[in-house]
């Protein structure tokens, strides 16, 4: 759906936007327990209901991602 607005599920075209913001609790996922959190970006269906969750890739993210690969962690230890 986000790349080709149409949904998966219906193939229905009417897919909306809702841009995450790292202010909202309601769009944003912690990376670690300090805080740190990424926006989540979603898009629905407004034929059929499904969603999708995509989460922001900024430099933030990106770096904390880093910093767990060079740490050794694997998926079942991120927060």
């Amino acid at each position: 759906m986000k790349h080709s607005f149409t949904c998966p599920k219906c193939s229905s075209t009417d897919v909306v936007f809702f841009e995450g913001s790292k202010y909202n609790q309601a769009s944003i996922v912690y990376l670690n327990r300090l805080g740190a959190a990424a926006a989540i970006d979603r898009y629905a269906c407004t034929h059929c209901g499904f969603t999708e969750q995509w989460i922001q890739m900024d430099e933030k993210f990106n770096r904390w991602v880093e910093k767990q690969r060079e740490e050794g962690k694997g998926q079942s230890d991120f927060v």
